[in-house]
């Protein structure tokens, strides 16, 4: 069968359609997601019916998406890509801290601290945590002195400021810098699991598929530096059941810190290693 509105000839008029995008890059990039929404259609013979319901989704993502959440952010981190695209962006030695997704939860504008402060406020219920270590350079192990540390974490409630009113503004965020021998000091949570919210459309796939909504318990942080490539990373609690179950695909042993009970608080010791490139921060899903 031939003609104008077969499979294939569609796909390759609409390829052709955006053939005269000038930016080769998303030229690529636009070409390649017709090519793949095409072969998806073709190979489940996608009904007009599950077509209004994929359109609908997008539309109920759409209505859950605003300065404090974004449901699509939510809904790439819940099926890998977020975590696929960090893996593929950012090879590392084993050896090395991971990189990790950014998370719908980062906000811009934290906080400067000095060192060895809180990001905690002293009505937060739970545990504290003294965290130290340096930052360096993956290549030469040089210290990397004035590096910023971006940090951020949820309450032990599972939620994060910017989701809970009884928070104050900016609490569990921060941002820290490297002495001149590469040292950091702060003070955080001791971090506990919580779920992703599961209110809306991302929550009933979830549901659908019956997965744990859980992540493992973890602290957020951005390591960078001019001249460095930025580190995006997480650091999880060593022994945590839900790390081979993280909902978002990101938990994984190069990223597990060592927290150790020291008295009325906990402590742990955990360094970066950045490598040498440019330096670039990630979009702030909250303003």
């Amino acid at each position: 069968m031939s003609g104008p509105n077969t499979g294939d000839s569609i796909t390759e008029r609409a390829v052709e359609a955006y053939s005269q995008i000038e930016d080769p890059r998303l030229r690529e990039i636009v070409t390649a997601l017709i090519r793949h929404l095409h072969a998806l259609v073709k190979e489940v013979r996608l009904e007009e019916q599950e077509w209004e319901f994929a359109w609908d989704f997008l539309a109920r993502m759409a209505r859950f998406t605003g300065p404090e959440r974004n449901e699509f952010l939510l809904l790439g981190d819940v099926i890998g890509i977020s975590q696929l695209i960090e893996v593929i962006d950012h090879e590392r030695p084993d050896s090395a801290v991971g990189f990790a997704l950014v998370g719908p939860f980062y906000r811009a504008n934290a906080p400067v601290l000095g060192r060895g402060a809180s990001i905690v406020s002293p009505d937060t219920a739970g545990e504290r945590v003294r965290v130290t270590g340096r930052v360096y350079d993956l290549t030469t192990e040089a210290p990397i002195a004035g590096a910023t540390l971006s940090v951020w974490q949820a309450a032990t409630n599972g939620l994060y400021e910017n989701q809970d009113e009884s928070q104050p503004d900016y609490n569990l965020r921060g941002q820290f810098q490297t002495d001149d021998a590469g040292a950091y000091d702060l003070v955080a949570l001791m971090p506990t699991p919580y779920p992703v919210p599961t209110d809306g459309p991302v929550g009933n796939l979830l549901r659908v598929a019956h997965r744990y909504p859980y992540r493992p318990a973890h602290i957020h942080f951005i390591v960078s530096k001019s001249g460095y490539e930025t580190l995006v990373t997480q650091v999880f609690v060593d022994g945590d059941p839900t790390v081979n179950t993280d909902v978002v695909f990101t938990a994984s042993g190069n990223m597990v810190g060592e927290f150790q009970h020291d008295g009325d608080h906990y402590s742990l010791n955990y360094d970066f290693q950045l490598r040498p490139g440019v330096s670039t921060m990630p979009k702030a899903p909250i303003p």
